[in-house]
């Protein structure tokens, strides 16, 4: 049998039947009657030439030509609205705030500080008399989420409090003022900004550290303006 008539269902039953009949037409039915073999005999014929019929017209059919391949374009994985790049350089604030532009502050990227700035809060400045509500609506994040943006941008003041220590005062201690942080005490503040390192609450450069000295020149600098 060639190829194609194994490869159709239909020749392989109709050979099977076909033979059958012949088989029970020769041993079974001829001894008896005659007429009804030769009908049978017709049966299994017509059964065989319709399978080599099947298998011819297999052999003629064309190929079917394989789907092509989609071709997969390199999609960018979709970024998380408003997510904000990590800014591992430690700046120290200069004293004119209302130069200093409204990114200084950590946390504040690129996508929301043009959020900011088209909303007219440009600067730190800017942003340390700005209502919290409104911030919170032009970025799209919760009303303490602002208010620590707020709080951030009141030790800008500071020239000894970078954007970083900021950050461990505000998210690590609850500290929003600088009142509070005139009367803080050194070894108290430290321990919760470790913790909060610890935790992962607060992040910081690499080898960036924290000290009991350190802190108590923040607190120095709050009592004097306070």
């Amino acid at each position: 049998m060639s190829p194609g008539l194994l490869s159709d269902k239909r020749a392989v039953v109709a050979i099977i039947i076909g033979l059958i009949l012949a088989v029970v037409a020769y041993v079974f039915i001829r001894p008896i009657d005659r007429t009804i073999s030769y009908v049978v005999y017709g049966v299994a014929l017509i059964l065989l030439v319709y399978a080599c019929i099947m298998d011819i017209a297999d052999e003629f059919e064309p190929e079917a030509k394989p789907k092509p391949k989609p071709k997969v374009r390199d999609v960018p994985e979709p970024e998380e609205e408003h997510a904000e790049e990590y800014v591992p350089e430690v700046e120290t604030p200069a004293a004119e705030l209302s130069k200093l532009p409204i990114e200084t502050i950590e946390g504040i990227g690129e996508v929301y500080g043009k959020e900011l700035k088209a909303a007219g809060i440009a600067t730190v400045a800017d942003l340390m008399v700005a209502d919290a509500d409104k911030v919170a609506e032009v970025c799209d994040v919760n009303k303490e989420q602002a208010e620590r943006w707020i709080a951030m941008s009141r030790f800008a003041w500071l020239d000894e409090v970078s954007e970083e220590d900021a950050e461990a005062i505000v998210f690590a201690t609850g500290i929003t003022d600088l009142k509070t942080l005139g009367s803080a005490s050194a070894e108290d503040v430290y321990k919760k900004i470790k913790a909060a390192l610890d935790e992962g609450d607060v992040r910081v450069p690499a080898g960036y550290k924290f000290s009991v000295d350190q802190i108590q020149t923040w607190i120095d600098a709050a009592k004097r303006l306070t």
